[in-house]
């Protein structure tokens, strides 16, 4: 068989016919380039047939007839274009099943790994929890800004009783004076709040 080696005496023979210190071959002597050097120059091999015939399988130009409805060019694209999108959904089905099915058998790996022992199983825990604490932590981890509330408030909380409208309606604006002693408590418990902070 020509992919095995032949045993040792043949191939000292085969040696020996060709013959020993031999000069180089007129084609090495012109070019001296290293063969790897040659395979990287060289251009790709010529594409398949196969890559060929899909080329030339491109789908033809649809465009709507004269006298033709459009539902009727619309019918028409959409088989055009089935087969492509019945194997493309059947492609993406099969892959995310089969996702499925491996996520399930690294499940039962594991389940099996830690019934065969239990101990190892609790070791590689206690490891895990440790390497998720010991985590840095992410430099926005203190609030740059208070919380914006996004969830929008049920309808029957948001309604009021038209007594409760009507009192607050009816409620009096504070004073001048009264509005001004509130300021200048608003402003002192600030800056009492920054000389605690140490703020300036």
């Amino acid at each position: 068989m020509p992919r095995k080696r032949a045993k040792l005496s043949v191939r000292q023979s085969q040696r020996e016919a060709l013959g020993h210190d031999l000069p180089p071959a007129p084609k090495r002597m012109k070019d001296d380039t290293p063969r790897k050097a040659l395979a990287l120059f060289r251009p790709p091999p010529p594409r398949a047939k196969e890559d060929k015939a899909v080329e030339r399988e491109a789908p033809p130009a649809l465009q709507i007839r004269p006298g033709e409805k459009l539902r009727d060019f619309n019918e028409r694209v959409e088989q055009a274009f089935s087969s492509d999108i019945n194997r493309t959904m059947r492609a993406e089905q099969r892959s995310e099943s089969n996702q499925k099915k491996r996520q399930r058998r690294r499940e039962l790996l594991k389940a099996k790994k830690r019934a065969a022992d239990p101990m190892a199983a609790r070791a590689a825990d206690e490891a895990a929890d440790f390497a998720r604490a010991s985590q840095a932590r992410s430099l926005h981890d203190i609030a740059q800004a208070p919380p914006t509330i996004t969830a929008r408030p049920k309808e029957h909380l948001k309604r009021k009783s038209p007594d409760l409208v009507e009192a607050l309606a009816q409620r009096p604006k504070p004073s001048a004076a009264r509005q001004r002693i509130l300021d200048e408590e608003r402003k002192r418990v600030i800056a009492q709040y920054r000389s605690m902070k140490g703020h300036t």
